[in-house]
């Protein structure tokens, strides 16, 4: 059988066998532009022919396979066939299908001038290659790992989790799939999940987030969650979440940082921490009060029975400290034996006093330590906060308040209490005062015998300075020193007490009595150009020579502050003084960080035991011991010993049996002003407690 040959011209018509095709077909200019598709292609996207020609095909292409797809369509414009790739495609709805894409280059080809890519849906490929193979053992490793693995959908509820969750959590896997993450969070860290799921639903599709998980046992534990944002892909298609447990490092971290910002020994915060809360106090809080407190005689405790005892006292010294303050209150050790501490919403002077005088109470109580009671005593330096202050300048100020209440030490609590007190206008006033008064000549001298234990006999008189106020009366140092160096008054006052003093000695040379007299000299003395001349036009007319005077000087006025420029240092006067025949005395041996220095730093001839270690000397084991040992010194380095604040009989006995050379004190004569000095050494030889010796 003939068979007529047009039955064999079976040819279909092109476009019908490409609307056909089970793939998609596109075809695209060199920049991506959609030129034309296939049936198909408008079918599974469920596009429009007039909205799909036109559009870029990036724009259908999911954003984290755009760089892919550029760079597929690039290369392929150099050669006839491309590379197979997969990438995403989103259809008209939103939905994510994954596809295998080749392309040929129709450049050329004049029916086509375009770049035809075939591409087929592999959406159910990819789910049946995650379903099939190893699923059943990938699973087992995966619910037995020790991090927790869960899905989440946009909403953050969990739709799929491991066994780590039950383990870690103890919560029932049934009661947890289906849930909000939200439900098992601590309270206090839902903002943080809030946040993250938001994050993570963003531009970076990633977030990392610390969340305090709660347990069946109504327990928190902190969790670690890294999020990665998969709710585009067709097989994923949620938010993975991988948590780890870092409850433990939660603990070390909080230990690190509470190392960095606190003291080893006494717990307290350090000066770091201090000056972090500091700053934030001045600039949330208004009338911050800074109080710098330097234990006094904590050193010689520290030397006697070792670092040991001295650490004890120091924690049992914050113990109090934290007692006495506040609980929003900072209390910080910045060195080794100073603290300070900040009260907030406390900018009253009042307040602030109050709280100090509570802090010197508190502190001076004896200490019961394994080597008995200890005794130890504060000086507290107040300083409120201003609209100008910054942490450094307030620091500073009550560190210089600290000094002030230290060199105050002699007298009572009230008048370091009533200077706390003082407004700075208030201080200005006493200041203008004060100058006006050593005009008037209100500045005198009262004159306190220094005896010889051995003989018993007056040898000298230290003069101390007096105020007498017209409206205020008599006023001790204690009412106006602080304010002598910060006025530039220091100078004047010192030669109105010197002048008064000489006085005094040539009045009672008239009597027979030859008298050393002792000086304090503050540092504005000490550097002063031409100052031991000056001392010496002063003294001589009064018939009183510079081997009569005795210059007391102390660890402060030598150590506080820089030498002005162009003056002489301390060591400079002091070294012309002795050479002119000046005896000189270290004043409160014992009470600062460096008189051992001292006593090599300086042409010495005396010592004064301070008197906190004479007034205790009698009831605390360490005081005597004090006394022993600085006599000792003493001895062997060939200075004589002046004991100060002596104020029984029982004190006077225990420095004789251990060798002091002199004393002074209300046991054996106060300060006494002009017209009493006479009289009384003129008693005092009456009864025979005067001798010859001395005229």
């Amino acid at each position: 059988m003939v068979v007529p040959a047009r039955a064999f011209d079976h040819r279909c018509d092109p476009q019908v066998v490409l609307d056909n095709l089970a793939d998609l077909v596109f075809v695209l200019d060199t920049a991506g532009t959609v030129l034309d598709v296939n049936e198909t292609c408008l079918r599974l996207l469920r596009w429009n022919r007039d909205d799909a020609v036109g559009q870029s095909v990036f724009d259908i292409v999911h954003p984290d396979d755009v760089a892919v797809a550029i760079s597929s369509l690039g290369t392929l414009q150099d050669k006839e066939t491309g590379t197979p790739i997969e990438l995403r495609v989103s259809d008209v709805d939103g939905v994510w299908h994954w596809m295998e894409i080749i392309g040929s280059n129709g450049l050329l080809d004049g029916g086509i001038s375009g770049l035809v890519c075939v591409a087929r849906d592999i959406t159910q490929r990819r789910m049946w290659e995650v379903a099939g193979g190893d699923v059943a053992r990938f699973q087992q490793v995966l619910h037995h790992a020790p991090s927790i693995t869960m899905l989440l959908d946009g909403g953050g509820v969990i739709t799929s989790v491991n066994h780590a969750f039950t383990r870690l959590l103890g919560h029932d896997p049934s009661l947890v799939v289906g849930a909000a993450l939200a439900t098992f969070v601590d309270e206090s860290s839902l903002p943080l999940l809030s946040e993250a799921l938001q994050t993570v639903r963003g531009a970076e599709r990633r977030s990392s987030v610390e969340l305090a998980m709660r347990t069946t046992s109504r327990q928190t534990r902190l969790i670690r969650f890294d999020l990665v944002d998969q709710l585009d892909d067709p097989v994923v298609g949620g938010i993975i979440g991988s948590g780890y447990d870092i409850s433990d490092l939660q603990v070390v971290r909080q230990e690190l940082e509470f190392i960095a910002g606190h003291d080893a020994l006494t717990g307290l915060a350090n000066r770091s921490l201090l000056m972090e809360r500091l700053g934030r106090m001045l600039a949330e809080e208004s009338g911050v009060a800074v109080l710098f407190i330097d234990l006094d005689r904590f050193k010689p405790i520290n030397d006697l029975y070792g670092h040991d005892v001295g650490d004890a006292v120091l924690r049992q010294v914050s113990a109090r400290l934290l007692d006495v303050v506040r609980h929003s209150d900072v209390v910080a050790r910045v060195g080794g034996d100073e603290f300070v501490a900040v009260a907030a919403n406390a900018g009253d002077r009042d307040v602030a006093s109050d709280l100090a005088d509570r802090i010197e109470a508190s502190l001076g109580r004896p200490y019961l330590l394994d080597v008995g009671p200890v005794k130890i005593g504060a000086s507290v330096g107040v300083a409120l906060s201003e609209p100008s202050s910054t942490v450094a300048s307030l620091l500073s100020a009550a560190d210089v308040q600290m000094y002030h209440a230290k060199s105050e030490r002699r007298g009572s609590v009230e008048p370091r209490a009533m200077e706390r007190r003082r407004s700075a206008g208030e201080r200005r006033n006493l200041a203008i005062e004060l100058a006006a008064g050593l005009g008037r000549g209100e500045i005198v001298a009262h004159l306190q015998p220094v005896v010889d234990l051995v003989t018993g006999n007056v040898v000298g008189m230290e003069a101390l300075a007096r105020w007498n106020h017209p409206e205020r009366g008599l006023l001790r140092p204690a009412s106006f020193i602080d304010l002598v160096d910060d006025a530039g008054l220091d100078a004047a006052l010192g030669d109105a007490v010197l002048h008064s003093a000489c006085r005094v000695l040539e009045d009672v040379r008239v009597l027979g009595f030859r008298l050393e007299l002792g000086v304090n000299l503050s540092l504005g003395q000490l550097t002063t150009n031409g100052f031991c001349a000056h001392v010496a036009a002063i003294i001589e007319p009064y018939g009183l020579t510079m081997s009569k005077l005795v210059v007391e000087i102390t660890e402060r006025a030598t150590l506080l502050r820089n030498v002005p420029r162009g003056c002489p240092s301390p060591e400079e006067t002091l070294g012309e003084l002795h050479e002119a025949g000046v005896a000189l005395s270290l004043d409160d041996f014992g009470t600062g960080h460096s008189s051992l220095n001292h006593v090599r730093r300086f042409p010495l001839t005396s010592i004064k035991v301070d008197r906190t270690f004479v007034a205790a000397m009698a009831r605390q084991r360490e005081d005597h011991a004090v006394v022993e040992v600085v006599i000792g010194l003493a001895r062997a380095l060939g200075l004589s010993v002046v004991a100060e604040g002596v104020e029984t009989a029982v004190q006077l006995d225990m420095l004789r049996q251990l060798g002091c050379d002199r004393a002074q004190g209300y046991y054996l004569g106060q300060p006494m002003e002009a017209t009493s000095i006479g009289p009384w050494l003129i008693d005092r030889r009456r009864y025979g407690a005067v001798t010859d010796q001395q005229r």
